[in-house]
């Protein structure tokens, strides 16, 4: 009897610290079904941890082959008036490319992090076209 708790004991624990390992995005991912679920765990815990401050606006995960990216646009936060957006590697949280402009016009600023595009002004329609090819 003393042995089964024993194991018991040991399995509850084992079972608590396999548990506190994984992030929650972890988590979530391991309780997704399809690869969609799983990418929108991952791009949903990395607005949490990499883009806080953004509270309000919407955005588009996208599955891309193996990619997870998300699309995230928001009114610009310094100056009001102008929006932003911003392609955003839905595993990492880290910026691909951003677009900002005023929000009644179609142009506007753009950049790649990658260096494939130079910062330039562009259109929205040109900007997208880019960003799919990031």
């Amino acid at each position: 009897m003393a042995r089964e708790k024993s194991k018991v004991r040991n399995f509850l624990l084992a079972t608590a610290a396999a548990a506190a390992s994984l992030s929650p995005a972890q988590a979530a991912e391991k309780k997704a079904k399809t690869p969609e679920q799983g990418c929108q765990a991952q791009a949903l815990a990395s607005i949490a941890r990499e883009w806080p401050n953004v509270l309000h606006g919407t955005f588009e995960i996208i599955l891309k082959g193996n990619r997870c990216l998300m699309l995230l646009q928001a009114p610009a936060v310094f100056v009001e008036g102008k929006r932003t957006a911003w392609l955003i590697d839905g595993r990492t949280g880290v910026l691909l490319s951003e677009f900002y402009g005023p929000k009644d016009s179609d142009r506007g600023l753009c950049s790649y992090r990658s260096g494939k595009f130079p910062t330039a002004e562009c259109t929205w329609n040109e900007y997208l076209d880019k960003a799919n090819q990031m």
